[in-house]
């Protein structure tokens, strides 16, 4: 019973441990985000910068937050900003695993982390729509952001 007891810890241990190796650090995660190429072939650190520099003070980048949930085999970064007179927020979303190094966003298909995967004119694009959304009423702003998924005239 005894040695039954003890190979069920080593194969605990080896399957906790096995698994911890596909979670990244949070520096590697980070850099991994960072270093990742977008169809306008420039990386998200890049892209970031640029929209920084040409946006005139209305984008600034804040940190990176790692966001990790027991059991799953990545870890979520997410991208801090501010953008105009909202207050800030962490609405870039990639998912990272290490072994193998691979980075994809959270959301694909919807919202700001679309237009960054574009490259960093489409990025610009997006962060002047929605500074122009910030100047709307409260109403406009809540329809607009419920009826974007069905506008079939996406100009993105």
């Amino acid at each position: 019973m005894r040695r039954l007891v003890l190979v069920l810890l080593a194969a605990l241990a080896s399957s906790a441990a096995s698994a911890q190796r596909f979670l990244p650090t949070e520096r590697a995660a980070i850099a991994l985000v960072r270093d990742r190429h977008t169809e306008g072939l420039a990386t998200i650190a890049q892209t970031l910068a640029y929209a920084e520099r040409a946006s005139g003070g209305a984008f600034a980048l804040g940190r990176y937050r790692i966001a990790r949930r027991p059991g799953e085999a990545f870890a979520r970064v997410q991208i801090c900003y501010r953008l105009g007179v909202d207050p800030p927020t962490c609405g870039l979303d990639y998912l990272v695993t290490v072994d193998p190094p691979h980075v994809e966003p959270a959301e694909r298909y919807d919202g700001l982390t679309r237009d960054l995967e574009h490259g960093p004119r489409a990025f610009l694009r997006a962060l002047a729509r929605e500074v122009d959304l910030q100047r709307q009423p409260e109403i406009v702003r809540r329809l607009q952001g419920a009826l974007d998924a069905y506008n079939p005239y996406d100009w993105r």
